[in-house]
């Protein structure tokens, strides 16, 4: 603690990073049981959102067999480098697709057509990294 009682950085940033060591192994536990997103979400008293923001922030992501086969599908359509939708990686999203996504975007491997502001009103475009459209 600082001399006015507050934490120091040192001990918040331990504590961020116990969060976030205590997160990962709960996760990993939980997906290895075979437990789905929404599953874990309700056992660990989360929203689905907020686990999906943890396992972004955290890029813990661990995956089904059957959402690997959708990770494989994005990782084609980021090597034919080609413009796609979500719509043409998985017809039924039931988020993973989505979040494969974020993921790409937040490392860089695809940029999206569209800004912020027109998000509701139509269905983005993803473009891979280097290509021209």
């Amino acid at each position: 603690m600082s001399s006015r009682g507050r934490p120091s950085l040192d001990s918040v940033t331990r504590s961020k990073e116990d969060a976030k060591r205590v997160f990962v192994a709960e996760y990993r536990f939980l997906r290895e049981a075979n437990m789905t997103h929404d599953a874990i979400a309700q056992r660990l008293g989360l929203t689905v959102a907020t686990l999906r923001t943890r396992i972004l922030r955290y890029d813990c992501l661990i995956l089904s067999q059957a959402e690997q086969r959708i990770a494989d599908r994005l990782d084609g359509l980021i090597d034919a480098g080609e413009p796609f939708t979500l719509e043409q990686l998985h017809t039924l999203d039931d988020g993973i697709a989505s979040m494969l996504v974020q993921i790409a975007l937040k490392r860089g491997r695809i940029r999206s057509s569209q800004s912020r502001a027109q998000r509701p009103r139509r269905a983005p475009v993803y473009t891979p990294v280097g290509v021209e459209s």
